[in-house]
């Protein structure tokens, strides 16, 4: 059993998707106990990671945690629930607005079964206002955040981004501090709450050098305009002699003079931010430059000169970068069916009570019958509910 500092704190989690399904995760890498009530697999409309126990997908969201396989459109599957909710410190759900009310799990009904319940609704848009209601997925949370605007080339269209950004920045980050803020706070106050989470919200408050810009100044932010976003050529993207790319972090005024002494054009230096003709002029150079090496060249130069500088890796290379592995963010774990499976490692460091693997992503429904025998089903109404097709 982990001993993490979640250990000791019973998670319920209903969501469906990576956002909530990638929190509690992280819960239970800590030490929390998760129950994940899975959909029953005769609804074909769940998509594939949810039915397939052996998918990526399905893997990356489950580790360490238990199983239960529950008809919540069944009375029966949410008095389930309802008994679990009285052992629980933790719901979370990811329904749209108003699912949980129709099922008679919403926040009022649960909090007068036990008051201590943290319970988080993660939403695209939140509990409420014009878009409440709207379907949506990462790269809507994205466009609407405005983050998309100043993503791309700078003379080009918007860009997909090649990760969830919205559902990790705006959703799962907010959830998890949410979670532990609320059962922080409900250390001095004996007391549980409602916590209302939109990934869009996130997303915005994660505008804090862009966003905060434009509402003093007024200024729309444009690609190229900022550091962050192209501006200068010192913090930019190259490729090299052999095909591969490089980056440059020279964000501070003495890595960019180290970085145009290394390259013999001090000239350069009082143009760090330069516009016009001039701006294009050093991006020239550049561009020849760094295609003049190749980018183990360039990086063992730019290394020594202490520049920041890295590889843009693909993912073969991010897994066997000795900083990754020296970090433990590759682990290898059994699995059942797969055998030795590899998968990331846990990001948090703690001294005394660290996170660990213990279990695998358990097989669908794995632990159903477990945990009605601890909530004090018999054996004859879980045989009921089997017949009923309200457990699997």
């Amino acid at each position: 059993m982990i001993k993490g500092p979640m250990t000791g704190y019973r998670v319920i989690d209903l969501s469906r998707y990576g956002p909530g399904r990638y929190c509690t995760m992280l819960l239970a890498d800590y030490g929390a106990e998760v129950i994940t009530i899975e959909a029953p697999r005769v609804d074909s409309s769940l998509p594939a990671f949810l039915t397939d126990d052996t998918l990526p997908r399905y893997l990356a969201f489950n580790r360490n945690k238990k199983s239960m396989a529950l008809d919540l459109k069944q009375e029966k599957g949410c008095e389930v629930v309802l008994k679990l909710i009285s052992t629980a410190d933790v719901l979370l759900e990811g329904f749209r607005p108003g699912v949980t009310s129709k099922l008679g799990l919403d926040y009022t009904t649960l909090k007068k079964i036990n008051s201590r319940l943290i319970y988080c609704s993660l939403s695209g848009f939140g509990q409420d206002g014009p878009y409440s209601m709207r379907p949506g997925h990462d790269l809507n949370y994205m466009g609407f955040s405005g983050m998309l605007s100043l993503t791309g080339p700078e003379n080009g269209p918007p860009t997909i981004i090649g990760c969830q950004i919205a559902d990790l920045l705006g959703g799962f980050c907010q959830t998890t501090m949410a979670i532990l803020m609320a059962l922080l706070e409900r250390e001095k106050s004996g007391q549980g709450q409602f916590v209302d989470l939109a990934i869009l919200d996130g997303l915005v408050h994660a505008l804090w050098v862009q966003g905060v810009k434009y509402l003093v100044t007024g200024d729309i932010p444009q690609k190229g305009q900022d550091i962050t976003n192209g501006l200068s050529a010192g913090y930019n993207i190259y490729e090299t002699m052999d095909g591969q790319y490089l980056t440059l972090g020279c964000f501070e005024p003495w890595f960019w003079e180290r970085l145009c002494r290394l390259i013999g054009r001090e000239d350069f230096i009082k143009y760090q931010y330069a516009s016009g003709e001039k701006r294009e002029e050093i991006f020239d150079v550049f561009r020849n430059i760094f295609k003049s090496k190749t980018r183990g060249d360039w990086l063992g130069l730019l290394e020594k000169e202490d520049i920041p500088c890295g590889p843009v890796n693909d993912l073969s290379q991010t897994f066997k970068d000795p900083q990754i592995i020296h970090r433990a963010m590759v682990l290898e774990g059994k699995h059942p069916t797969l055998g030795i499976m590899k998968q990331l490692g846990l990001p948090l460091k703690f001294s005394r009570t660290p996170g660990a693997v213990d279990s695998p992503p358990p097989s669908y429904g794995q632990h159903t019958e477990q945990i009605l025998h601890e909530l004090g089903f018999s054996e004859f109404i879980i045989k009921d509910l089997r017949r009923r097709k309200c457990i699997e």
